[in-house]
């Protein structure tokens, strides 16, 4: 990791040097200074491919809304670090820049797309796993019932298998709201054939909600072989 690493070292010289003062400042080092090269841009965060380390990717995340440290923290805690269905965060390095802004950057294992094109999964049938696309449609609109502010998960849903009833619910006002293309539920096999993934995210909605904004569009679920890995699930914190 010796790209990363000395990336990062030179940026903590140049903070101390009052050189790099804001994150416009690590943006353009990132692009114009340094080796890694930028893959995706979301609204909180860049991730770069890492030059050495094709298996690994960076992802600086510079804007204080983003409750994205949340997560990976709770990843990189010992019981979690061995769930398949979490991904694999390799290290964290934390930057407080002269204006008081806090920079965080993380070396995260690198994942695959659900679709070939790297297009964000929008409809069920965008997932190779088709069940697995009918599950997340229905635990998506499960936490969009809750609104922006999905603090009251924990205390409305205090099991898993509360959370399941919920699923199944969602699935099937799903089939019979006009204009989805939807016309399969999920059933009692399907949540059999995905019970880890669910006790994972049942997990992680029980740990972030009362913290954040839970965001659980396409785009926030990767592939590692055939194993589903939840990637960001929260959208800003409180």
């Amino acid at each position: 990791m010796k790209i990363y690493s000395e990336t990062i070292q030179d940026i903590k010289v140049l903070v101390e040097q009052n050189e790099i003062r804001d994150k416009q400042d690590i943006a353009q080092y990132l692009d114009r200074c340094s080796e890694l090269d930028p893959v995706a841009e979301g609204v909180y965060a860049t991730v770069y491919n890492l030059p050495d380390e094709p298996d690994k990717v960076v992802k600086v995340c510079p804007d204080k809304k983003d409750g994205y440290y949340l997560f990976a923290r709770w990843c990189m805690t010992p019981e979690n670090q061995s769930n398949p269905h979490l991904p694999v965060i390799h290290r964290e390095d934390v930057i407080t820049l002269p204006c008081g802004m806090v920079v965080r950057v993380y070396v995260v294992e690198r994942l695959s797309d659900f679709m070939d094109d790297g297009a964000r999964a929008t409809e069920p049938r965008h997932f190779h796993d088709y069940d697995f696309g009918l599950l997340w449609g229905s635990c998506k609109a499960v936490m969009q019932s809750f609104g922006m502010d999905n603090s009251e998960f924990s205390e409305e849903i205090k099991t898993l298998e509360v959370f399941v009833e919920k699923i199944k619910v969602s699935s099937s006002d799903l089939v019979q709201r006009a204009g989805n293309n939807i016309s399969d539920v999920v059933d009692d096999s399907i949540i059999e054939s995905h019970e880890d993934f669910l006790q994972t995210l049942f997990d992680v909605l029980t740990q972030l909600s009362t913290m954040g904004s839970m965001d659980l569009h396409g785009g926030n679920f990767m592939l590692r072989g055939e194993t589903v890995v939840i990637t960001d699930p929260i959208a800003h914190r409180y």
